[in-house]
Parts: structure tokens; sequence; C-alpha cells
């Protein structure tokens, strides 16, 4: 055991310690010592009072993996987000689209109800609900004037005629022909 922390110990060292190689040339070698061994097979190493963790080849594996699954994962998010702000726009739009529609809408049946009341008052001019029919005229040999007095209510018509001699009355009623 001793000799492979000694190893573990140099190649912390050759990782840590490179850049400072001519330093270490010129100085006493530097201590290294295990300080904790944890269950995943890392290590934490102290070096010249400096604590360095120490990983295998799996864990940096492990650790490489993770970084790359957080950046795809920070790339889904943003591609959501963006997909979020494009559908929470499109909802707005809908939704004014909506609103100008049922304003619309309101707007048409109230024209519409408009005509309709223009056409009940059109048919009311066009025809009266009663009215009163009158004329002069002579009947057969008689020299002597003949009234004829009529009154419609709706269709159902109700004439009248006078003469000096003769009267009468007729009861009809009208037919559109065309």
């Amino acid at each position: 055991m001793r000799f492979k922390i000694n190893l573990l110990c140099v190649a912390v060292l050759g990782l840590v310690a490179l850049p400072f190689t001519a330093n270490l040339l010129a100085q006493d070698a530097p201590t290294c010592k295990v300080v904790k061994s944890r269950k995943s097979g890392n290590y934490v190493v102290e070096i010249n009072g400096k604590q360095y963790l120490a990983i295998t080849e799996e864990t940096e594996r492990k650790i490489i993996k993770l970084k790359r699954d957080v950046l795809d994962a920070q790339q889904e998010i943003a591609l959501k987000d963006s997909l979020l702000a494009t559908y929470e726009t499109t909802t707005a739009w809908y939704d004014t689209t909506l609103a100008r529609q049922k304003a619309y809408i309101a707007e048409t049946e109230a024209i519409l109800a408009g005509y309709k009341g223009l056409l009940k008052d059109y048919k009311k001019l066009r025809e009266p609900f009663m009215t009163l029919i009158g004329g002069l005229g002579a009947t057969g040999s008689s020299k002597k004037p003949a009234i004829l007095a009529g009154l419609r209510i709706r269709k159902v018509h109700v004439w009248g005629f006078l003469q000096e001699n003769n009267s009468g009355a007729l009861i009809g009623t009208e037919f559109r022909l065309f």
C-alpha cells in the first residue's frame, strides 16, 4: 500500500508541479502524504502544505461526461426557452386575433339587427294595416251617380255601393300575382 501511495504522490506531483520544474530542482524535494482515502478510489493528497484531490481515470471520464451532459442540457434549455418565447408570441397574436373576431362578430350582429329593423319598417310602409277606398260611377241605364266605398284591413276588403234605387256590399281578399 505504501508503494502505491508513493506512486500516486509522484503522479500527482508530476501533474501539479510540472510548471514549477525549475523551482523543484533548485529546492528540496517536496513532501507528499495522503490525507484521506475515499471509497471511490480517489485520494486527498497534501503536497507542501496544500491539499489536492487525486482522481482515477474513471472518475475523470465521469466528470467529462457530466460536463458534456450539462452543456447538452443547457443547449436544450435554451432551445426550449426560445420555443416558449415563440409560443407566447403566437398565443398573444391569436388572442388579439380572437378579440378582433369577437368585436367584428358583435358589430356584424348589430348591423344585422339594424337591417332586420329596417326591413320591418319597410314592410310596414309597403303594406298598411287599414286603408279606405272610394269612387264615383254609374250603373246600367240609370244616369244617376253611384258611390263606391271600401275598407281594407290587411288583405281583407269590404266594399259597398250606393245609388238612389240600388245598393249592395262585396267582401273579398287580394292575392299577389307577381
